[in-house]
């Protein structure tokens, strides 16, 4: 069963408008129809009244030119018969009255005379006559039909005005009494949103959206309630008092919020609780971690001892390194002397080998003279022996001859005596000279072994003052490293403090923590 509508609602008042409209537009389509049909009608009897006016002109045309006209006055005899009857307005029946009482008692017999006779004058006369009177039938006619379309013209424009001006009631109604109580609507609804609940959702008129502002406002009431017993329960549990609860019934969708509100309850009561027990977990814990921090610094104090000291002993250390690279050093360039003092001495003995080699030759030379002075001082003797012989024999004329021939023996004696002292030196010398060369060439091979040996002993100086410089980088890195610890033990150290600080400060909250708890009401 349909639901009847409420008269002062606004549906009820558009569908009266709607149906005023509608009962409008079936009047004007039925009276639109009505003239559209006698003005169809119309027309058509204006088309036969000219037919009637030109078949008449063409009727006398006929005559005139002694053509058969028979076809064309029955044709006319049946359009005036059409006309009968056809238009009951205005001036037409008159006029159609007079064409055909014309037609018949006038220009028929002049048409009879004319063709009798031959007489043409009175049927000029009538036809003329005919003529006007038609002419006068045709306008009334077509006067209805222009006064029909006029009637049409003003039908529809009174249709689109009168339409016009209830859509414009329509709009105004529905300006007034949909679009701007909405609007209004909207307002409030969004100060609502906002969460201004001062405002009032009043409306005076008994329709939609009366009955919309009347649940909007029921809606508003019920969302302060639940607003102002949730404010309540939360001062309540702001308060410590975590048991007491109000009794505001919360219903449909909103039952949740109820559940809620008890299960921020329960569950604040449960971490209230959990919260006092960690405060005393956290007070004993606190303590652990004093003792612990304390003991912590302690040894960082001894750490910190111990890392001075050990630095201490790599500064000796590095120190010594210092003097040992020094050392090294010192020894380096020594036996880099030493070794060009062998170089420069192997020269010398090669330069004395080289010189006894000379020396060797030439001795070796001055023995192949000595032989030749020996051939020329035994041949001198021999010759000095001849030359004495001769002188013997010469008597006293060669006695001179003689005493020059003995001193040249004596000399040649003599030579050839200086000749062997000479060889025998020589032959001593080419000895001393042979055994000088093997004295330096031995010691050419013990200086060469030397300079090994010392090449050896260069390179294991370099190796040391190589591991010297490696030994004193590791040391200084291990001295870095000694700073890093010692700077980590200090930072220790002031963490340690300031974790004993922390726990005690710790400790200080839990007492603080405990209290607080202490304040709220969970059973």
């Amino acid at each position: 069963m349909k639901k009847k509508l409420d008269k002062n609602s606004i549906a009820s008042l558009i569908l009266s408008m709607l149906q005023k409209v509608f009962i409008i537009i079936g009047i004007v389509v039925i009276v639109l129809m009505a003239c559209l049909f006698l003005f169809t009608k119309y027309v058509a009897v204006v088309n036969n009244a000219g037919v009637v006016r030109g078949g008449s002109q063409r009727v006398i045309k006929q005559v005139y030119a002694g053509v058969d006209s028979t076809e064309t006055t029955a044709k006319i005899d049946s359009m005036l018969k059409k006309l009968n009857n056809s238009m009951h307005l205005g001036t037409f029946p008159k006029k159609r009255d007079e064409v055909e009482d014309y037609w018949n008692n006038q220009v028929k017999p002049a048409i009879a005379e004319y063709q009798s006779s031959g007489d043409g004058s009175n049927l000029i006369e009538k036809s003329e006559k005919y003529f006007s009177l038609t002419n006068d039938m045709v306008n009334a006619a077509q006067l209805v039909v222009d006064v029909i379309a006029v009637l049409l013209y003003v039908m529809l424009i009174v249709f689109v005005v009168t339409v016009a001006l209830i859509l414009k009631n329509v709009y105004k109604v529905f300006n007034t009494r949909v679009v701007e109580p909405i609007e209004a609507l909207k307002v409030d609804v969004d100060k609502l949103a906002s969460g201004k609940f001062i405002v009032d959702f009043n409306y005076d008129r008994e329709d939609e959206i009366g009955l919309m502002y009347k649940l909007l406002d029921k809606m508003k009431s019920s969302l302060v309630d639940y607003v102002n017993d949730i404010g309540d329960n939360l001062e309540t549990m702001s308060n410590g008092d975590l048991v007491t609860s109000t009794n505001t019934k919360y219903v449909g969708d909103f039952l949740p919020i109820r559940e809620n509100l008890t299960n921020i309850r329960a569950s604040l009561c449960s971490e209230f609780e959990s919260m006092s027990m960690l405060a005393d977990q956290v007070a004993v814990s606190a303590g652990e971690v004093a003792k612990v921090s304390q003991s912590l610094a302690e040894g960082a104090v001894t750490q910190t001892d111990s890392i001075q000291e050990l630095q201490s002993k790599i500064s000796i250390t590095l120190d010594q390194n210092k003097d040992i690279e020094e050392f090294v050093n010192d020894a380096v360039n020594s036996s880099a002397k030493t070794v060009k003092n062998i170089e420069e001495s192997k020269v010398q003995m090669n330069n004395a080998v080289s010189a006894m080699s000379e020396i060797s030759k030439a001795s070796e030379e001055i023995s192949s003279i000595l032989g030749a002075l020996d051939s020329i001082t035994s041949q001198t003797s021999l010759l000095s022996l001849n030359a004495s012989i001769e002188a013997a024999r010469a008597g006293e004329a060669g006695k001179g001859f003689a005493v020059v021939a003995e001193e040249v023996r004596e000399l040649a004696e003599e030579s050839a005596q200086s000749t062997k002292n000479i060889r025998g030196l020589i032959e001593n010398t080419l000895e001393s000279i042979e055994h000088g060369t093997n004295v330096v060439n031995i010691a050419a091979q013990s200086l060469d072994s030397i300079t090994e040996n010392t090449s050896g002993v260069n390179e294991i100086i370099i190796r040391i003052s190589e591991q010297s410089k490696m030994q004193q980088s590791h040391m200084m890195e291990i001295n870095s490293l000694s700073k890093n610890i010692l700077d980590v033990v200090t930072d220790n150290s002031g963490i340690s403090e300031e974790c004993a600080a922390s726990s005690t400060e710790l400790s200080d909250y839990s007492a603080s923590l405990k209290e607080t708890v202490g304040k709220f009401k969970t059973s």
